[in-house]
């Protein structure tokens, strides 16, 4: 008797945890495609990760303090479904990790974090894609207003409320140093912060948001962002589209981008068919030479729910680089391309003709 009390007892430790954490749920993202045409000019053909949403897993969970009070956290990573390997190097939890307070006034957390501008999808016929116009270009051109990776800030603190039709939302990032250096740069000057203000009711959307990035160890300027955008959804079909602008991009004095993109979604039975145009001018100083370039971008897809998790999806993306060079692409101060793949500082980067077709599921 004595033994079968001692095993009930061991049993019950080990079990405990299991229960005090049943709230922790683990969630991901295995998206893949199969390419086929030019990249920067340059032939491709292959299975790629994250034609519609990047691949990822994830771990998040909630407690209850009462009151109205929850302790919230979200620990996630990024991965390349085509090798297997870890989005970014070095680092267990390069999407998201975070942890903070929620209630009815909202959430605020620390971590790694989401800026505002990373939430664009709403104004997006292809939903923040990766073969979105807006998120090709928008990346391309340096800028942090992208559903990408520059959108994801370190050492921040975040504030996101949602009050009946509106919502509302802040950061402030200290960047990748907090202390001072001897001799070195001031911790302030790697500093991020940005807000967004959005209104959905019915069948509008409307929102705006703006981002600043000091780059005073590096150059002289801060880059400040703002952006515009909007969607209707008119029942046999969904309009969507915004206009941004960056200004001393990177912190070079005088590198500005306008951005601007438009879309539609239609409804096609289990499906939707998604077209989108975009076109950024870059304004070049005249320390850089003078001049502008405008790069455009247009994709044309079809995604088809297959069930409640799982997407298919293809399509047909073009970019049009207009007279970039290969070696204005990185000294310039515009998004570095850090494989040239043979090419010189003087040629032409060629167009990107891509055709694709995967498969997204949700877990």
């Amino acid at each position: 008797m004595q033994k079968k009390l001692i095993a009930l007892a061991v049993a019950g430790l080990v079990s405990a945890p299991v229960f005090a954490q049943s709230n922790i749920q683990v969630y991901g993202v295995a998206d893949a495609y199969m390419k086929y045409g030019d990249f920067m000019g340059d032939d491709t053909m292959g299975v790629d990760s994250g034609g519609l949403m990047g691949s990822r897993i994830g771990f998040r969970g909630e407690e209850d303090l009462g009151s109205g009070l929850k302790a919230v956290f979200v620990l996630e990573q990024g991965f390349n479904i085509d090798t297997g390997a870890s989005m970014s190097e070095g680092s267990s939890f390069a999407r998201q990790a975070y942890v903070g307070l929620k209630g009815n006034f909202g959430q605020v957390a620390l971590g790694r974090q989401y800026a505002p501008g990373y939430f664009t999808g709403e104004y997006d016929a292809l939903l923040n894609a990766f073969v979105s116009p807006m998120s090709l270009l928008s990346n391309f051109a340096g800028l942090t207003i992208t559903p990408n990776s520059p959108a994801r800030w370190n050492n921040s603190v975040t504030y996101n409320g949602t009050f009946q039709s509106v919502s509302v939302a802040g950061i402030y990032s200290a960047g990748n140093r907090e202390t001072d250096e001897k001799g070195g740069p001031d911790y302030t000057d790697d500093d991020k912060y940005g807000v967004s203000l959005k209104y959905d009711n019915g069948p509008l959307k409307i929102g705006g948001i703006y981002q600043a990035v000091k780059f005073k160890d590096v150059a002289d300027e801060t880059q400040n962002e703002w952006l515009i955008g909007a969607s209707y959804n008119f029942g046999m079909a969904t309009l969507a589209g915004s206009y941004q602008q960056g200004r001393d991009v990177l912190g070079v004095d005088g590198l500005d981008v306008d951005l601007w993109q438009v879309g539609v979604i239609v409804p096609v039975g289990a499906g939707n068919i998604h077209v989108a145009y975009a076109q950024t001018k870059l304004d070049y100083p005249s320390h850089l030479g003078g001049g502008d370039d405008k790069p455009k971008a247009f994709t044309v897809a079809y995604t088809h729910a297959l069930s409640k998790r799982t997407t298919g999806y293809l399509g047909y993306t073009k970019v049009d680089y207009d007279d970039l060079t290969w070696g204005a692409v990185g000294p310039d101060g515009l998004k570095r391309v850090s494989d040239t793949n043979g090419h010189s500082d003087t040629e032409k980067v060629g167009d990107t003709d891509l055709f694709y077709v995967g498969i997204n599921h949700k877990f």
